[in-house]
């Protein structure tokens, strides 16, 4: 079970899951997060890796500030970002923007890991 006080919330890993990733509620337990694919609403970002099984740390999606995320291709500053399979982020539409890419760097290959402004307004449609 999920533990909550501020951020980050604990959740058991239900696959392998790296750092800097968009996580959602797994659909086979309840207990458990996996990676949010293109299209798919998410909790939060993972800030740490863990095994399949293993705990991990995720930072809630509408905590303030900002979030580190990977990106799985060239993201300019500025760029709407929109969700990605395997939790990551692009600049291709896919539902509803989910922030802004800002920072001092940009995307320029799939793994780099940008600064995005979230915006819980505009959340992805749930699956």
């Amino acid at each position: 079970m999920a533990q909550m006080s501020g951020s980050p919330m604990t959740f058991t890993a239900g696959e392998a899951l790296a750092i800097y990733r968009r996580v959602k509620m797994s659909s086979a337990s309840g207990e458990n997060v996996e990676y949010a694919d293109e299209g798919d609403n998410f909790i939060g970002v993972t800030q740490e890796a863990a095994a399949s099984s293993g705990l991990i740390s995720v930072a809630d999606k509408k905590q303030p500030g900002t979030q580190k995320l990977t990106a799985s291709g060239a993201v300019a500053l500025g760029d709407l970002v929109y969700g990605a399979d395997d939790g990551k982020v692009s600049t291709t539409v896919s539902g509803p923007p989910i922030g802004t890419c800002i920072g001092i760097e940009a995307a320029l290959a799939d793994g780099d890991v940008i600064e995005v402004l979230l915006d819980g307004d505009l959340g992805e449609a749930w699956s």
